[in-house]
């Protein structure tokens, strides 16, 4: 719960402490349960109201005319049931808003504050493979070139930028998008759009350094370009500039700055068609995503050059450029990195290499590889994939399996509810553990490989977090 609701909250537990005790020498101290509309009121305008708060609302106006009534008939003897029933209904009206909080993000490890810009680029040589039209898959023929929106972290100069970043760029569009995702009712996620992340709206970029290694990160199927802020945050903390481009039609939904939007398509992965059919439209989704990233390759070079004016001209290594992803993304980052000699190092978070070409499992990549799975995560078609590439890949690839952890502990969900791990959304490591353990293996990995040869930092998160079966071949 955030600070104004824990204290009306607390307001109407004292409030009913005071219509129990009954303190005759002091009856103007039953006007308490006021103090809740001026709570209620900075609430609103400081944190902004949401649909969890609502019975807590209800409650504190109910309590009002009881208030007024003690001031005009202190005489009367406190009711013990009465009171027990009201600190019943308060707990289960508190438990709403605590069991769907609005998600808070925990402070980056790195020495630099972060700040975070979107950019909406269009790529004019790649015509878009999927369509717009709600009855049709693809494009046929294709006309539109392929348009993206990319959000980028990195370290930034303090107490400069707008503000605090919010978690959703575009708001209550996003959340709606995201709860019938989930095949949950419209509104329920709504209150993700009040969530502030850690990083400061447009802010300056650092100047600690002349240049800065970088990164890029690819989301999942039914993914979002910001679905792992906490990753993203901790690694430009760590002196990492992080692309994260969005994949149109594969995203839960893509805002453009003209208003207009894309949402996901699920015909595009066909249920209840042969292997066949699947795979053939797996692989149209994967040459998509491939070439998103290999466009934002080509981007960063003319960012660097100014071609592209931006704060980063002139600021970004391009010889240092690590990519990472989760699951279709992790496939995608593994892909890219075959085909793309601009990537130094690669990491995959439960990757899933369907969608991709076979040579990847047979010849896999020659940049310093890891591979980080989750214990319960289980793909039929894609483990003797996962195996193939494993046995292509050079001595000195990594692998290594999170124990007591799900699919979804790689993205920001965890932060969504406590009861993640019951309704199983997540696994059963706590969030406080498990966050720092994906930061650490991904600082240290991208540590060693673009930055500093002699990093202990990998080698650290190996011991630090000890039965997560990390291998090295």
């Amino acid at each position: 719960m955030r600070t104004f609701e824990i204290i009306i909250a607390a307001i109407l537990f004292i409030s009913l402490l005071i219509r129990f005790l009954r303190p005759v020498n002091f009856v103007w101290i039953n006007l308490f349960p006021l103090f809740n509309l001026l709570a209620i009121a900075y609430h609103i305008f400081l944190e902004g109201v949401r649909w969890q708060m609502i019975p807590l609302y209800i409650f504190s106006l109910w309590m009002i005319p009881f208030a007024l009534r003690r001031i005009s008939h202190p005489q009367n003897q406190p009711k013990t049931r009465r009171t027990i029933f009201g600190l019943v209904v308060l707990l289960l009206c508190a438990s709403l808003p605590i069991l769907m909080p609005v998600p808070k993000f925990p402070k980056p490890t790195g020495l630099y504050p972060v700040g975070t810009q979107t950019f909406y680029w269009v790529d004019e040589s790649r015509l878009e493979s999927f369509s717009e039209e709600p009855d049709l898959i693809y494009a046929n023929p294709p006309s539109q070139p392929r348009k993206m929106m990319v959000q980028v972290w990195y370290p930034a100069v303090a107490e400069s930028g707008e503000q605090l970043a919010p978690y959703l760029p575009d708001g209550v569009r996003d959340a709606l998008a995201i709860s019938k995702t989930f095949e949950l009712p419209g509104f329920f996620l709504t209150h993700l759009s009040l969530s502030k992340t850690n990083a400061l709206q447009n802010a300056r970029l650092a100047t600690c350094f002349d240049q800065w290694p970088v990164l890029i990160f690819s989301h999942g199927w039914q993914g979002m370009r910001y679905q792992s802020t906490t990753q993203m945050e901790n690694l430009a903390s760590q002196g990492f500039i992080v692309f994260a481009p969005e994949h149109a039609y594969g995203a839960v939904v893509s805002v453009y700055p003209d208003g207009s939007s894309i949402a996901n398509n699920p015909k595009i992965l066909p249920d209840g068609e042969s292997e066949d059919v699947y795979q053939q439209a797996a692989l149209v989704l994967g040459d998509s995503w491939v070439g998103d990233l290999v466009f934002t390759l080509d981007q960063i070079d003319r960012l660097q050059s100014g071609q592209i004016p931006s704060i980063f001209n002139g600021h970004i290594q391009t010889a240092k450029i690590g990519l990472f992803g989760h699951s279709t993304g992790g496939g995608a980052a593994l892909q890219t990195c075959a085909i793309d000699s601009r990537c130094q190092a690669v990491l995959a978070e439960d990757p899933w290499l369907v969608p991709y070409n076979r040579e990847l499992p047979t010849q896999g990549v020659s940049q310093p590889t890891l591979l980080i799975f989750s214990e319960a995560w289980k793909s039929k078609p894609n483990l003797p994939l996962l195996q193939s590439f494993w046995e292509a890949q050079p001595t000195g690839t990594a692998r290594m399996t999170i124990h007591d952890t799900k699919h979804f502990d790689f993205t920001d969900i965890p932060l969504y509810s406590p009861l993640a791990a019951l309704i199983q959304f997540k696994g059963p490591i706590p969030v406080k553990q498990e966050i720092p353990l994906i930061n650490d293996f991904l600082t240290g990995f991208f540590d060693l490989h673009l930055v500093n040869p002699d990093s202990n930092l990998l080698s650290k998160a190996v011991e630090n977090y000890p039965g997560n079966n990390f291998e090295v071949k």
